[in-house]
């Protein structure tokens, strides 16, 4: 009895009841190593409950690593289940939208009004300015007067801003009065043509774009203006231009207008710095990315539109979107152009061939120095623009880009004088 006491104090004394197992710590401290297998051997009661605790709890963690690992496999398939059917769901709309575009673009034109059989043989010309604008619009007048034959013009609309209406108006008076009246200005305030400008403010989702400079007559309203501007010509097509873009060759109706009453529509490979054009306007039609697939593009700055194409585009946009066309895209800003999405939706509709012929210059030129190069950088004083003017190379228009930022003086002596009137 005496030896069994001492061995259980010996025992108790090596071995510190708190020093042998704590049941509650967690199961890192529970690990079985050999020095907590020595404790619970010297201790049966408390080693077998330590061991059987730690033999479920080892049970349990086995178990929820199993269940975790099912329930990511779960969470995996569900995602990759969603992707797929997203998918499925985007295909279907797409072809949705196609079957819309084509059912469009058969629909039956209505009969030809008198206004517009009194402008056969004549095209409109399009453009929207604004006050800054001027002195590249001044030089743009004297290239139509040497170059284009005005009497094939039976509107030149002239879309302006509110606040630059009264300023452009004495301008355009008196630079028409320069050139013995022979252009038929219409002048028309923007709001008229594209009402929500009302409602646009500095807040206004168009706004924040990067390339929405400008209050409310920016660059996002002016393409706008373009394609509202069908509903204010009698004319089958119209020639849309910026102040910037400059006639440079003889240029007609028939020059523009060549085969069976289709215009001209430039085309060639997408640029890497207009890539996003094409992509945005096939985002908002909501077109199959496979209309870009041989990446040839058409159209650019200027285009010539058809003005019942234009209105089909209109009636497609409003389908779509159950709102005015012009609201959607103001507020659906995905990096497109006025030619982009016409040109797009024609292609969509299959009505490409029946208003368009594909030239590779035949509406502007793309190759040479007053295509590829810009006014004000290093060494355009040296250009030789009688040469770049030359008529041989065809194309009628060249966008002469950094004209709008030009130096006035520069502009009154260099560019002006290869301007004026044989």
């Amino acid at each position: 009895m005496t030896s069994q006491r001492m061995r259980k104090s010996v025992s108790e004394a090596r071995f510190g009841i708190d020093e042998l197992v704590d049941l509650g710590e967690p199961i890192e401290k529970l690990a079985c190593t050999q020095n907590l297998r020595s404790m619970f051997h010297r201790v049966p009661s408390l080693g077998q409950i330590g061991l059987h605790r730690l033999e479920s709890i080892n049970k349990l963690s086995k178990n929820k690593t199993k269940y975790f690992g099912y329930l990511m496999i779960l969470i995996l398939l569900i995602v990759i289940g969603a992707l797929f059917a997203r998918v499925a769901f985007k295909r279907v709309r797409e072809s949705k939208h196609m079957k819309l575009a084509q059912d469009i673009g058969a629909m039956e034109e209505p009969a030809a009004s008198i206004a517009s059989m009194n402008q056969e043989g004549k095209l409109a010309i399009v453009e929207a300015l604004q006050a800054k604008d001027l002195t590249a619009f001044d030089v743009q007048l004297m290239s139509l007067r040497k170059y284009f034959k005005l009497s094939d013009i039976s509107t030149f609309l002239i879309v302006v801003a509110p606040e630059d209406i009264a300023e452009v108006r004495r301008f355009v008076q008196s630079a028409n009065s320069r050139h013995n009246n022979l252009f038929p200005f219409r002048i028309v305030e923007a709001t008229s043509i594209v009402p929500e400008l009302f409602f646009l403010t500095k807040h206004s989702e168009s706004e924040t774009a990067p390339y929405y400079k400008e209050h409310k007559f920016g660059y996002i309203t002016r393409m706008i203006v373009k394609l509202a501007a069908a509903e204010w010509v009698s004319s089958d097509f119209y020639l849309a231009l910026d102040a910037d873009v400059l006639c440079v060759r003889p240029t007609s109706y028939q020059s523009l207008i060549t085969e069976k009453g289709k215009a001209n529509a430039n085309f060639g490979p997408m640029a890497p710095q207009t890539a996003y054009q094409w992509k945005g306007a096939a985002q908002l039609l909501d077109t199959p990315e496979s209309i870009l697939t041989d990446d040839i593009v058409h159209g650019g700055v200027p285009s010539l539109y058809h003005r019942m194409g234009v209105h089909k585009l209109k009636t497609y946009l409003e389908i779509v979107y159950q709102q005015p066309w012009r609201y959607s895209l103001l507020r659906y800003l995905f990096g497109w152009s006025d030619y982009s999405l016409y040109y797009s939706f024609l292609k969509m509709a299959g009505l490409f061939e029946k208003y368009h012929v594909a030239k590779t210059e035949g509406v502007f030129r793309t190759k040479g120095v007053l295509a590829e190069g810009r006014i004000g950088t290093t060494g355009w004083k040296s250009w030789d623009l009688k040469t770049a003017l030359a008529s041989e190379p065809e194309g009628s228009f060249v966008h002469l880009h950094g004209l709008l930022d030009a130096d006035k003086d520069d502009v009154s002596y260099r560019i002006k004088p290869l301007f004026e009137s044989l």
